[in-house]
Order: C-alpha cells, then sequence, then structure tokens
C-alpha cells in the first residue's frame, strides 16, 4: 500500500468530531495524522478533495452476494466492486447461501473468497440454527472462534419461543449478538405485500403490522429476560418503533436497522404489479413511511443499510407473489442517504454515523470515525448530478426500481486500509 495525502478534504465525522476542511495524512494503512504530518511519508499519492466531501468508510449491516451456490444471480466479485463503487469497505454476509454458512468450514471458504477478490472487508453472519431450520441450535461457539462476527436465521422461522429463548440464553452466554428479523410465521401465512385495503383490492396475500411488532414484542421481551444483545433487523412500521423507544426507555439495550429502500416507498407503489417493489418485510403505509423517517434522526432507528438481494432477470418473470423479494441496492445506499439530507429528514453528520459509527458499535469492531490511528477507510464523494442507470450498473442484479433515477451524490473514491478500491472515471 502507498503512503496517501488527501488534500483539503471537508470532513464529515460522526458526532461531528475533527469535521471541516483538513489534509488527511495515511501511512501503512492508517491515518497518521490530520493537518500535521508526524510520520515522514514515502513518495505519498496526493488526492485533492477540494471540491469534495470525505466521510469514514460505510459499513452495510445486511448484504447477500449470492457466492457461493447461486453464481447465476452474483458473485463476491461482482458484488465487492458495486459496494465499494458506494463508499462501503465492510460488508456483514447473511448466511443463507447455499450451502447455508452454519459451519467452520463454510466461514473460511467465504473469507477465503473477499481475501482473493480483496475490495472490501467481510463480517460473516453465521446461522442461528443449523441449515436455518428454526429448531436445532448451531455450534455457536465453534463458529464464533472461526470468525462469525454475529449470529441470524435471516427470513426463516425459529419453531417456538421456547428455542428462541434457548438460542438467546446460549448466545447470552457467549457474549454474541443476535441479529433477529422480526416476522411471526403464522401471522405472515406466506404473504407478499402489506395486509391492507390495497392488498385485497389487488388480490395478493398480505403481511400485517401485526407479523412485525408481536415479534418485536416477543424478542425484546426475551431479550431481558437472557440478557443477550439484541439487533432487530429491517424495521418497517410505526407500532415496531414504539415498542422499541419504551424498551430503550426501560433500559433496555435493543438496536435496531432499516433498509434504505423502506423510507422512499409505500404500499402504493405495487398497485402495477412491478415485481421490484417485492421486498420483505412489504412497503407499508404512508403514516408508516412517515414515521421510519422521523425514527432515523434517532436512537429509536440505530442504523440504515442496504439490504443488497441481487436476483437475475429470470427471478422476475413470473407473478407477483411468486417472485424472489429483495432490491439489488448497495450502489445507491449512499446517494439515497444523501437525498434523506438534503429534503431535511437527516443531519449529515447523523446520517453519515448511522452507516458508519453505529454500526461498528453494533459489531464491536474498531469505531469507524475519522481520527489519528484509526484505520484508513474512507469513502470520498461529491455534490455531481447523475443517472443510475443499467450502464453503469456495476452489480449483476437486475432488480431496482431506482434504475433511471438522478441522483445529486457520486463517489469519487473509496479506501480501504490505506488501498484505493474503487476510483470514479
Amino acid at each position: 500500500m502507498s503512503d496517501m495525502i488527501i488534500k483539503s478534504a471537508n470532513i464529515i465525522n460522526p458526532n461531528e468530531e475533527i469535521s471541516g476542511v483538513h489534509d488527511i495524512y495515511i501511512k501503512d494503512g492508517k491515518i497518521c495524522g490530520i493537518d500535521e504530518d508526524n510520520t515522514k511519508l514515502s513518495s505519498p499519492i496526493i488526492i485533492d478533495a477540494d471540491d469534495c466531501f470525505v466521510c469514514p468508510g460505510l459499513i452495510d449491516l445486511s448484504v447477500r452476494f449470492r457466492e457461493p451456490g447461486l453464481e447465476k444471480d452474483a458473485t463476491i466479485s461482482s458484488e465487492s466492486k458495486a459496494a465499494v463503487a458506494s463508499g462501503i469497505t465492510t460488508v456483514c454476509y447473511m448466511p443463507d447461501t447455499q450451502p447455508i454458512i452454519d459451519t467452520p468450514a463454510q466461514i473460511k471458504l467465504v473469507q477465503e473468497i473477499f481475501k482473493n477478490v480483496d475490495l472490501c472487508d467481510v463480517k460473516i453472519l453465521a446461522g442461528l440454527t443449523k441449515n436455518l431450520d428454526g429448531e436445532r441450535l448451531s455450534s455457536m461457539s465453534e463458529l464464533k472462534h472461526a470468525g462469525a462476527i454475529a449470529f441470524t436465521n435471516c427470513f426463516n422461522p425459529i419453531k417456538n419461543s421456547l428455542v428462541l429463548r434457548r438460542i438467546m440464553e446460549y448466545a447470552s452466554g457467549l457474549d454474541i449478538t443476535i441479529f433477529y428479523q422480526p416476522q411471526n410465521y403464522h401471522l405472515s401465512n406466506g404473504g407478499c405485500v402489506h395486509e391492507g385495503k390495497l392488498s385485497n383490492k389487488l388480490g395478493l396475500p398480505g403481511i400485517p403490522s401485526a407479523a412485525e411488532s408481536v415479534a418485536v414484542a416477543e424478542a425484546i421481551s426475551l431479550s431481558k429476560l437472557t440478557g443477550v444483545k439484541l439487533h432487530l433487523c429491517r424495521i418497517s412500521c410505526a407500532e415496531s418503533l414504539m415498542l422499541i423507544e419504551n424498551a430503550r426507555s426501560q433500559g433496555i439495550e435493543v438496536t435496531s436497522d432499516v433498509a434504505i429502500h423502506q423510507l422512499f416507498f409505500d404500499e402504493n407503489v405495487i398497485n402495477n404489479f412491478n415485481s421490484d417493489y417485492h421486498v420483505i418485510p412489504p412497503f407499508r403505509t404512508n403514516e408508516d413511511l412517515i414515521s421510519l423517517r422521523k425514527a432515523i434522526s434517532t436512537e429509536n432507528i440505530s442504523a440504515i443499510c442496504s439490504d443488497h438481494q441481487p436476483h437475475n432477470a429470470d427471478a422476475r418473470q413470473v407473478p407477483f407473489s411468486s417472485t424472489l423479494p429483495g432490491i439489488s441496492s448497495i450502489e445507491v445506499l449512499l446517494p439515497l442517504l444523501m437525498e434523506l439530507v438534503d429534503d431535511g429528514i437527516i443531519d449529515i453528520h447523523k446520517a453519515i454515523e448511522k452507516v458508519s459509527s453505529i454500526p461498528s458499535k453494533i459489531l464491536n469492531i474498531e469505531n469507524r470515525i475519522l481520527k489519528k490511528n484509526a484505520s484508513a477507510d474512507l469513502c470520498i464523494f461529491k455534490r455531481e448530478e447523475w443517472v443510475f442507470d443499467t450502464d453503469n450498473n456495476l452489480s449483476l442484479g437486475q432488480n431496482n426500481p431506482f434504475l433511471g433515477k438522478k441522483f445529486s451524490t457520486k463517489v469519487v473514491s473509496t479506501i480501504r486500509k490505506g488501498k484505493i478500491v474503487y476510483q470514479k472515471k
């Protein structure tokens, strides 16, 4: 890796630490100084960031790059290129690959693929239960030792409350964080859209908000009982936000996240059966959308993620209810986030905190802020209008309702451990 100087960088730091225009000095993969070079640099690369913003490299709390097993949809190589093009330097990898990531060998395989691609860091979430069957507890201690940073069952239901309690007790004893997707299996009943007047009109099976809020209430109660570190994934409705706020007011340490697309659409986008809007949890009411947008400026929504789920074109060539859910959204995480800033929904420092510093705390890794001796993971972006289309879509995923959208924020460079891993052409 080369020494580097980023000159005249307009730093956007979480909590406004060391913000404003500064020069950043990088050596041996770390920030060795800000405004003052305390270490002799050897033939440094000079980056002029005069008209740019610089923030910590983003951490995405939920991605699926499909490898191993589903390379027809995407690969770790293709999606890593898409990730760094959006300023993301660390990704949390979901275990629902083929085969499931529920053995040390599978963890090592994924780590090795990421190491060979060498674009972004990976933090692997292993399966809470064997084969994600929701019944047989995985060997958490062995998987943690192999490198799993947390555990999840993804969309797969836990069979009953007793199994969930046992999982939490086991995880608590090992100081393991559980990433829990709150959706009651029986109440969701195989639905694919929000349950309401629109789902009835379209004849599509619905998922009531109660399917999520009941699961949130249960998970919070059991986390209080067991003392487990609980992270609630992909919150989508106002009822869940109220439960989280109430839990936090009681001193229960629970964190949560929302997928970036949930901050832009409500249930009405499915009116023409466009499967690009088929997501789980589903887009809910406009009132829920407003509540989510308000919550991102509070601690009730701790973090924002892409929930990246690429699919090939064939996956959408079936009726809406039969399509695979998810959006290939990793490349638009930062541009969409900055759109929320421009709309006055969230302050820019708070926005960056939701995709850097707070995720690092949830994962219990090095705090993602720009300061001396910190890892040189940086995102350099500028205000520039551009259109996200198939020509500049680096992901292999074809399922993206944002294609054709004009954005005003563009990533210029992404730096990981002092190495430039993305440079705008």
